[in-house]
């Protein structure tokens, strides 16, 4: 008989569905007066991203020998996440955004929404030597110039605002082209096509996926503005309104 062999996602996923269905049963068990409400929150969709490819299921549910893996996060206000022993398992490092309710094996996945709540995109962050490289893949957008920039906070509730101003670590002024600045948040523009798209690579300078360094970006979030950014003024190089966004996952 030819023995199987797994590669990285069949055994990130097989891990990820054992996980989240131990603490999904245990979520219920703990909640017998909620438990269909317990169960409804336990199979709600998520998505499931590895090295920044989409490996999601077509309902959004893990499988496991047939059997959907329920995900518990949240009992009684902590945040659980039992996933994060895949990461030892695998030796890749396994990012939760609990707002979008996305896991990311390898390198973090922020998905991105407009400030309706409809989702405009998605970008994908990796360490390299001189910062964190940005791919990122956009739309419903106008055409032109936006300002694109790692927030110091979170969106909470769907509020660009709560995101608070860009990240800026070393107290350092606005924009890239200022000689004594520039914010670790700040980045060149975005170049917005015609049809309202975006495809771009770029780079949050002096950033780092390294948690709990001062200058990491993790559990911050990433900010499109409505305008150019001029490179210079602060605090955000007068580019206006906050029209996309997403959450960067720890």
């Amino acid at each position: 008989m030819k023995k199987k062999t797994y590669k990285l996602k069949h055994m990130a996923g097989a891990f990820l569905a054992g996980a989240m269905m131990f603490s999904g049963f245990s979520f219920a068990a703990a909640n017998p007066e909620g438990t269909l409400d317990a169960i409804k929150h336990t199979t709600s969709k998520i998505s499931y991203y590895v090295n920044g490819k989409d490996h999601s299921t077509a309902d959004g549910q893990y499988m496991n020998q047939g059997t959907a893996a329920p995900d518990s996060i949240i009992h009684n206000g902590t945040t659980y996440v039992p996933v994060r022993m895949v990461s030892d398992l695998v030796g890749q490092p396994v990012y939760w955004e609990q707002t979008s309710r996305t896991v990311s094996l390898g390198l973090p996945v922020v998905k991105l929404y407009n400030a309706a709540g409809e989702p405009a995109g998605f970008a994908t962050l990796e360490q390299v030597n001189d910062g964190v490289k940005v791919k990122i893949s956009a739309s419903g957008l106008t055409s032109g110039k936006h300002g694109f920039h790692v927030h110091e906070h979170a969106i909470q509730g769907g509020d660009f605002k709560s995101a608070g101003g860009h990240f800026n670590p070393i107290d350092k002024h606005h924009g890239l082209e200022n000689p004594q600045g520039s914010h670790v948040g700040d980045m060149p523009n975005l170049v917005v096509g015609a049809d309202g798209t975006v495809e771009a690579e770029t780079l949050i300078q002096h950033g780092t996926l390294e948690k709990d360094k001062p200058n990491s970006v993790l559990g911050r979030s990433l900010i499109i503005h409505a305008g150019e950014d001029d490179g210079v003024s602060d605090p955000a190089g007068n580019s206006g309104d906050r029209v996309a966004g997403g959450n960067i996952p720890e």
